[in-house]
């Protein structure tokens, strides 16, 4: 009996030493939750939404602001009448050809309503590019930048652009359309205002494709039958050359995000099935079917551009921004449509819905004086006005953000004005594609995608690794990017579970510490 009560006594001891090894445990790690909690704030984004705008009816207008009108924009920043002396801004312009007729005709409009005001333009800058941050960083930006949404983004979050909402009325917002004013808006604050709406089509020439193909199966019967009978490529797309903005819409379709959210904060998700398969798409296009052109430059100037333009490629991807080119050299035979739905998920390639608009450097980047903030205010609002967009629109048909333009846009398509004729079904077409889209993600996280994405896509397509290395490489350089520039935590991150199923499974692991109680005995 004596031995017996030793057993269990030590039974117990083990027991108790076991359930405060587990209480320890369950605390640690639920005070390591605690902290990765603390330290990952959630970062809004919104890349797995899709817009769906509709392309035939107008948008009511909610505000009465013409900022057309030179009193009304010297009101809206504060001024009653003119300064004493002349001012001066420097503007960064990144129209397009046909882009920059519509806007010098703007500009000369500016300069006759506010004489006081002198613009120094300089063309041809890069949207996109790394030439504004290193300028404001130097302290020598322009005061006035164009570029896309998520761009802009990126230089509000770094503190190099004003935040407008400090220097514009609310109203303000219901001057542009929401999918448009939307992307130039990051944690409540606006960054920018928008003056167009941009995204890719597909584009194709009548000539060798009477009807756009509706799904990827069908996009590959139709590029087989081109190359056969008219002896040109079905397809021109140089998906190594570029940096992830088109190839996003084929990842979307295949299934996959560009990010994902974890403990509240934002992570890479490239490193995905969809993304390999998206990959392996085209690589069997290319190098097994030898229906798509893998072509060294992208956009009307470009290879892709170039091979369209001479009839030499059937079907291209590009963006409204390169309209004008293509309807010079095919004319009627140019026809424009959605991107097709990929047959292996049923869901439909979906584009970045994103925007171009124009940015105020902040003072410390520009050195801009309190009276040119004024004068740069003006003149953002007047080039993202009614009157300056439907010059867009009707010139270089970019499809404007600005409501009331947007709203005339619209009226003349639905009534067939267009001229020449054949244009009203190809803007058709485009603003078609509006209706399957994914929101172009203006977060800070989103300027570390492109180069994490080139680096290992071209690799692939040149032949040196595997889809699923490109898709573990890509995402292993973008982790490390944001990691780097302080946008994502370098500690391991862990699925945040409930707290029911996190006891449970600690239950289990820990389970073979306990020692089972032998049964008490009857005397």
């Amino acid at each position: 009996m004596g031995d017996c009560l030793k057993k269990y006594k030590r039974a117990i001891s083990k027991t108790i030493v076991a359930i405060i090894v587990v209480i320890v445990i369950i605390v640690a790690i639920g005070g390591y939750y605690a902290f990765i909690s603390s330290q990952h704030h959630v970062t809004p984004t919104t890349t797995t939404s899709s817009t769906m705008t509709s392309t035939t009816t107008s948008i009511t207008v909610t505000s009465s602001l013409n900022t057309s009108n030179p009193q009304v924009l010297m009101k809206l920043v504060g001024l009653t009448s003119p300064p004493s002396t002349p001012v001066t801004i420097t503007v960064w312009d990144s129209y397009s050809t046909s882009e920059n007729q519509a806007f010098n005709e703007t500009l000369a409009a500016f300069e006759k309503a506010f004489p006081w005001i002198h613009v120094e333009v300089t063309y041809g800058v890069g949207v996109g590019t790394s030439q504004f941050e290193t300028a404001a960083e130097a302290g020598k930006a322009p005061i006035v930048y164009r570029d896309t949404s998520d761009a802009g983004g990126a230089l509000f979050a770094a503190g190099l652009v004003l935040n407008l909402s400090e220097y514009l009325p609310q109203s303000i917002r219901s001057l542009y359309l929401p999918t448009a004013i939307d992307d130039w808006t990051l944690n409540g604050s606006l960054y920018g205002l928008p003056d167009d709406i941009n995204y890719i089509v597909m584009f194709y020439n009548k000539r060798f494709v009477p009807y756009p193909p509706n799904t990827t199966n069908q996009l590959i019967q139709i590029a087989e039958y081109v190359n056969k009978t008219y002896h040109i490529w079905g397809i021109a797309y140089g998906a190594s050359q570029e940096y992830g903005y088109r190839f996003a819409a084929w990842f979307a379709g295949f299934g996959g995000n560009i990010f994902t959210t974890v403990n509240g904060q934002v992570y890479p998700d490239l490193n995905t099935t969809a993304m390999v398969d998206a990959l392996n798409f085209w690589y069997n296009l290319t190098y097994n079917l030898h229906i798509n052109y893998l072509a060294p430059s992208t956009g009307a100037g470009g290879a892709e551009g170039q091979l369209f333009i001479a009839n030499k490629a059937a079907i291209i991807f590009d963006g409204p921004w390169d309209l004008d080119a293509y309807l010079k050299a095919l004319g009627p035979n140019l026809g424009a449509a959605p991107l097709p739905i990929v047959s292996q998920t049923g869901l439909r390639a979906a584009p970045f819905i994103g925007s171009t608009g124009f940015l105020i450097a902040s003072p410390q980047a520009s050195g801009a004086t309190p009276m040119q903030i004024k004068a740069a205010l003006i003149f953002i609002l007047y080039v993202t006005s009614y009157q300056a967009d439907l010059r867009l629109w009707n010139i270089a048909h970019d499809i404007p953000a600005n409501v009331q333009a947007y709203n005339e846009a619209i009226t003349e398509l639905n009534e067939g004005k267009l001229q020449p004729s054949y244009l009203n079904s190809i803007m058709k077409g485009i603003l078609e594609q509006a209706q399957y889209g994914q929101k172009f993600p203006n977060i800070p996280q989103m300027a570390y995608y492109w180069n994490s994405f080139h680096e290992y896509a071209s690799e692939y397509f040149a032949g040196k690794i595997s889809a699923k290395a490109a898709a573990q490489g890509m995402e292993q350089a973008f982790v490390q990017a944001l990691e780097q520039n302080g946008l994502l935590s370098s500690l391991p991150v862990f699925p945040v579970i409930p707290l029911s199923q996190f006891l449970l499974i600690t239950t289990a692991i820990l389970s073979p510490l306990v020692v089972t109680l032998p049964k008490k005995r009857k005397w």
